[in-house]
C-alpha cells in the first residue's frame, strides 16, 4: 500500500480517487445515508477501506459493501482492535462473507493511541497496517507547528512516527506515514518515508496520490 488516498464518499470525489493511481482508498462514509463506492472492484483496482467516526451506527451498512477493510479511526490499543475484530466477525457471518476477510487499518490520532502502540503487535490477525495522523495529534497536544526551524518534526510527532514504524514491524504489517499537509514538502516527506522503511503514505488528493504511487518504498536509500 504505497499511496493511500483519503476521500469523502461522494460521487465526484470517489470517481477521481479511483482513477488517481492510488493503491488503496479510504472512503469516509460518516453521516452519509448512501455513500458512493467504487463501481468496479476488479483485480488491480485500489483496495477499498471504509471509515466512519460513528462505527456503532454505520458498521452494519459498511459490512454490506464487503470492503477490503475497515479503518479504526481512533485506535487506542489492542483492546480497540480486538473489539472491532469481534464485530467484524459477526458482520461477516450476517453478510455471508469469509471469516477473516475484512481487514483492519489502525489509525493513530491521539496521545493515548501513541503511548499504547506497542500493544498492537499481538492484537489481531486482521490487522493490515498502522497509520498515523499528524494533524489530529498536533491539534490534541496544542502544538503551534508540525516542524521546527530545522525542518524536522517536533519531538512528540517524531516520537509517534517512530513508534508507528516499530509497532508495525513488531506486528508484521505495513506502516503508513501521515499525510503531507497542503503547502508542505511532499517530495521531502516521501523521501523520509522511504528512507525510514514506511510501506506508504496517506494522501489527501489525487495529485498527491499519483506522485506517491510512483515511489518504490522498498528501494534501499542511498
Amino acid at each position: 500500500m504505497r499511496a493511500v488516498l483519503i476521500v469523502p464518499g461522494e460521487a465526484q470525489a470517489v470517481a477521481a480517487a479511483s482513477a488517481s493511481g492510488a493503491h488503496a482508498l479510504i472512503v469516509d462514509v460518516t453521516g452519509l445515508a448512501s455513500p458512493v463506492l467504487p463501481s468496479e472492484r476488479t483485480e488491480g483496482a485500489p483496495l477499498l477501506y471504509l471509515r466512519s467516526h460513528d462505527l456503532e451506527r454505520d458498521l452494519p451498512a459498511m459490512m454490506a459493501a464487503a470492503p477490503h477493510g475497515i479503518v479504526l479511526p481512533r485506535c487506542e490499543g489492542a483492546r480497540d482492535v480486538m473489539e472491532l475484530g469481534a464485530r467484524l466477525a459477526v458482520g461477516e457471518a450476517i453478510q455471508s462473507l469469509r471469516d477473516g476477510a475484512t481487514r483492519i487499518l489502525a489509525l493513530v490520532t491521539t496521545a493515548r493511541g501513541a503511548l499504547v502502540l506497542p500493544t498492537l503487535a499481538d492484537s489481531s490477525d486482521r490487522l493490515d497496517g498502522i497509520a498515523w495522523d499528524a494533524r489530529a495529534l498536533r491539534t490534541e497536544i496544542g502544538a503551534s507547528a508540525f516542524r521546527g526551524r530545522d525542518g524536522a518534526l517536533i519531538p512528540p510527532l517524531a516520537e509517534t512516527r517512530a513508534l508507528v514504524r516499530l509497532a508495525a514491524t513488531a506486528a508484521g504489517v505495513d506502516a503508513i506515514d501521515s499525510a503531507c499537509e497542503p503547502g508542505g514538502d511532499l517530495a521531502g516527506e516521501i523521501e523520509e518515508a522511504s528512507r525510514d522503511g514506511f510501506a506508504g503514505k496517506l494522501v489527501l488528493d489525487p495529485v498527491q496520490a499519483r506522485i506517491v504511487a510512483m515511489t518504490d518504498f522498498t528501494a534501499p536509500s542511498g
